[in-house]
């Protein structure tokens, strides 16, 4: 059973409740009572790991501004 965030509309208090997916229950708060509750997004990290990530990691320098099929301007 996961254990859900939630912020109390009344006093402003955050509280944590282990409940089941389908349970139907009203949540009240544990500081007033009160039913007007919200649930908060979980937190969480994000790690990136590998390449691909990073600008650098796949795109190429240009050297010089030339152009890479050997033209050159009006000769």
């Amino acid at each position: 059973m996961p254990i859900y965030r939630y912020r109390c509309s009344r006093c402003g208090t955050e509280f944590r409740e282990l409940r089941g997916v389908q349970d139907r229950a009203l949540v009240r708060c544990p500081g007033c009572g009160a039913s007007e509750v919200t649930r908060l997004l979980p937190r969480f990290g994000v790690v990136y790991k590998g390449s691909g990530f990073y600008t650098t990691d796949y795109r190429r320098a240009r050297s010089g501004g030339a152009s890479s099929d050997g033209a050159t301007d009006g000769e």
